[in-house]
């Protein structure tokens, strides 16, 4: 009988382990501009029914960037990005971050389509920032937080 339990124990103490390991949360730390008060992350997210996802988050000012829906694709809050980096220090254009996203559209015959979008973030005045999208050369200025 001793013997059974001590195996069930162990049994359950395997289970555990395995799905445990099967989920979480990987945060790995890119890029950091400590003069803009950038971070850049690759975040790693593993769930054991789904597998895993990944994506990039950005920090200004220890503050989780949320891009709002008015310079996105209209539709929807962005803060997780496809592919995001910093232009270091040795480019006139220090200081800048660039984010890549998925946006969904509709073209003139009504059909729905999906392009990524990718666009420049500066720091601008205070907490402002200044948003580029170099495809259109059109600028918006926002206000993390203040979403």
């Amino acid at each position: 009988m001793t013997w059974k339990l001590i195996l069930l124990a162990i049994i359950v103490l395997v289970c555990v382990v395995l799905f445990t390991s099967c989920y979480g949360t990987r945060k790995t730390l890119l890029f950091e501009n400590r003069v803009y008060h950038w971070k850049v992350y690759y975040v790693k997210k593993s769930h054991f029914s789904v597998g895993t996802y990944s994506h990039f988050e950005v920090l200004f000012k220890d503050r989780k960037l949320i891009l709002p829906k008015e310079v996105t694709d209209n539709k929807r809050a962005i803060s997780e990005f496809v592919a995001a980096t910093a232009i270091d220090n040795r480019s006139s254009q220090f200081g800048t971050v660039i984010v890549t996203f998925e946006g969904e559209f509709i073209n003139d015959a009504g059909t729905p389509y999906r392009a990524f979008i990718t666009l420049h973030l500066r720091p601008g005045k205070g907490d402002e920032l200044v948003v580029t999208n170099p495809c259109t050369g059109k600028e918006a200025i926002i206000t993390p937080g203040a979403n």
